[in-house]
């Protein structure tokens, strides 16, 4: 999705687009769209080298109302809370590094879906032989 859909799609639930929530929602999809499994911190240090007075707290009410919303998920990892996308695939969590890498399989999606389970988000930890 990109950075006016989602704005258009929180207005029409009732949600004004303040600059924070737009700062916020620019670095997510920024971040998704590059692959990347951002954590909160990782959000939080970007918005606040382009926003420095945003609080914390502002930032986690923006993340939460993006996944309650259903425009991101969330995963636990090694203490670490990761967000990520809602287009189904497989999170392989490395137990060995500190490092999630995404699998697009279609078979296990499918699979899934054969049983009336429509997966959002997967996770899998493994041991990772080398960097992928």
């Amino acid at each position: 999705m990109e950075s006016a859909q989602l704005v258009q799609a929180l207005k029409e639930r009732g949600y004004r687009v303040t600059p924070q929530r737009l700062e916020v929602i620019n670095i997510v999809l920024e971040k998704l769209m590059r692959r990347e499994h951002p954590t909160f911190n990782d959000i939080l240090n970007e918005v606040k080298q382009r926003m420095p007075s945003i609080s914390a707290s502002t930032v986690y009410s923006i993340l939460k109302l993006l996944e309650d919303s259903g425009y991101v998920v969330s995963f636990e990892h090694n203490g670490r809370t990761y967000y990520d996308s809602v287009t189904p695939h497989v999170n392989v969590m490395c137990v060995n590094e500190n490092k999630v890498i995404d699998i697009e399989d279609a078979e296990v999606i499918d699979l899934l879906k054969k049983r009336g389970i429509h997966p959002v988000a997967i996770t899998v930890k493994a041991v990772c032989a080398g960097s992928q």
